[in-house]
């Protein structure tokens, strides 16, 4: 059993539920066993994580939810693991990678001071014999993403076959809500996700009692059909689905229906300074704060959507000095939020103000591109492609719909359950047609 001390680590807002030990480039902090791998290391201050393949800029965690580069690291001699997807373990080895002397001063940082336009290392040097040979072997040699894993990894030959009735891929809101309505029907049904635990963009909400909904209730009724850390990557010739667990292995799911309710890929913050660790989306902070990490003393709050209203007011609730503003213009520092331009109020005037993270919410884009591979159509409006579905959810190919904001949908509790139990009708409707 791990001891925890009486000292708290700086951004962590209640003790671990399940302690555990880990090692950062070799020094041993705690961890939570009940979270992820980033954030028992943003609750010690530790926001830059990862860097930049070509400029070797610090990158941080922006998205939680595997969209991002922020927090690709190396886990037990693994490279490029997603660590917000990847629950913490007692004994893991956490290392940064792509760095060239240290984590802290990496000396390739440098190329963004001597090229602060950018470069194009493929032209550098071109025609002069030799030499840009050389430049390019050298740039391929200090980019990247990190390096092989020191041994192979065992090839995987077990394939787990199911059949059910219906296939659920996205255990948010909306996938939840489907999937327990199929289930209280009697009908047998699969639900996917590849998060560590379900609830998607709702969980953060409900951590701090700004939406109810009752989660316990709907994993109750689902039990062992609900699968986590479960990602569906493919459609087989025939339609059946691949889906993937990284310890449990292969799935092949046979089913009669599908659901695609994947959500939508947090939307990048859009000034100046927008990928200095510490800049995160609101639905991120959430998730961090759920599993009690909170980013910053100071957080600057920028959107008035319901998760930078529930951040808000659940970080002033842990004593955060938050600053709500209109606009964020720039943010300044190098390996973390250290200031921010920003705007108060619209019509104002843009000053300075000192900030140890900038937490900005916007509509999400929908992530439409597994619905695709199953045959869906897009459409194209203000956020993105969204998938295209009639009132009841079914998509051009009859045997999938879709639900939830990758329709293009908003976060609105109301009209996220009103489609869910629209799609629900439709599909036991079809699934009692012969």
């Amino acid at each position: 059993m791990v001891v925890v001390t009486s000292a708290v680590a700086p951004r962590r807002v209640r003790p671990p539920q399940r302690p555990i030990r880990i090692t950062l480039d070799g020094r041993s902090i705690v961890a939570d066993a009940e979270a992820s791998l980033t954030a028992a290391l943003v609750a010690e201050g530790e926001w830059a994580l990862a860097r930049s393949p070509k400029f070797h800029r610090p990158r941080g965690p922006a998205c939680m939810r595997g969209g991002c580069d922020g927090c690709l690291m190396r886990v037990d001699d693994t490279p490029n693991v997603m660590t917000c997807l990847c629950q913490a373990h007692d004994g893991a080895r956490v290392e940064r990678q792509n760095v060239v002397l240290s984590p802290k001063l990496d000396v390739l940082r440098a190329t963004d001071w001597f090229f602060p336009h950018g470069m194009n290392h493929h032209e550098m040097f071109a025609g002069i014999p030799g030499i840009q040979g050389l430049v390019q072997a050298f740039a391929r040699r200090v980019s990247g993403l990190g390096e092989l894993p020191e041994k192979a990894r065992a090839a995987r030959s077990n394939v787990e076959n199911v059949e059910v009735e219906v296939l659920v891929v996205g255990a948010g809101l909306a996938g939840l809500e489907v999937a327990r309505g199929l289930a209280a029907a009697g009908k047998s049904v699969l639900v996917c996700d590849d998060r560590p635990t379900p609830g998607g963009a709702a969980r953060g909400l409900l951590a701090t009692g700004a939406l109810d909904f009752d989660l316990d209730g709907a994993l109750e009724t689902l039990g062992t059909a609900l699968r986590c850390e479960t990602t569906a990557f493919g459609v087989l010739e025939g339609g059946d689905w691949l889906l993937d667990h990284p310890r449990a292995g292969l799935l092949r799911v046979g089913s009669r229906n599908q659901v695609v309710a994947t959500g939508g890929h947090d939307a990048p913050a859009t000034f100046p300074g927008n990928d200095i660790p510490g800049v995160i989306s609101a639905r991120a902070a959430l998730a961090l704060l759920d599993q009690g990490v909170l980013v910053g003393a100071e957080p600057i709050v920028v959107g008035d959507g319901p998760h930078a209203r529930a951040f808000a007011a659940a970080a002033r609730g842990h004593g955060a000095t938050v600053r709500v503003v209109h606009a964020v213009t720039s943010a300044r520092g190098l390996s973390t939020v250290k200031s921010a331009d920003v705007v108060d109020r619209a019509g104002d005037a843009e000053h300075k103000v000192d900030a140890d993270a900038v937490v900005h919410d916007a509509p999400p884009a929908p992530c439409f591109e597994l619905a695709v591979q199953a045959g869906a159509e897009v459409t194209h409006a203000e956020r993105g492609y969204s998938v295209r579905v009639d009132a009841d959810g079914r998509t051009k190919n009859p045997r999938l719909f879709a639900v939830g904001e990758v329709t293009g949908a908003r976060f609105e509790v109301d009209e996220l359950r009103g489609a869910a139990r629209r799609t629900v009708a439709a599909l036991l409707a079809q699934t009692e047609q012969p």
